[in-house]
């Protein structure tokens, strides 16, 4: 899955996806905000499917990529899924601040990669 709000990051993430074979039409799905992925991240599972890896950019309107990160992993825990057995959650950020980079890892993110702003 991709949670970014910028329609060219998305399109940026398609290709890169495309370009190293993934389907993306039938292998990934994109959400636009922090809160649909928590959603999305509850209906696949419901469905008994799980994602292996989630972008998630780090700032977004409507719920951030932390605050999202946070309740998925608050989701797998309760329902008892081993860490290890969770998607792996990797922040994706135009930003360089350490702040960023604490935070991510606070919330449960996997790890979080500063991203050139006109890739």
């Amino acid at each position: 899955m991709v949670v970014d709000d910028e329609e060219f990051n998305i399109s940026s993430m398609k290709a890169i996806l495309f370009k190293i074979g993934a389907n993306v039409e039938y292998q990934c799905d994109f959400c636009i905000t922090g809160q649909e992925a928590v959603d999305q991240v509850k209906i696949v599972n419901t469905m008994g499917f799980k994602y292996s890896i989630i972008l998630t950019d780090i700032q977004m309107p409507i719920k951030d990529g932390i605050t999202a990160t946070k309740e998925i992993r608050e989701y797998f825990d309760s329902i008892e899924l081993k860490r290890e057995d969770q998607p792996k959650i990797i922040g994706v950020t135009g930003h360089v601040l350490e702040v960023f980079y604490r935070q991510g890892n606070e919330a449960g993110m996997d790890e979080i990669v500063a991203k050139p702003l006109y890739i």
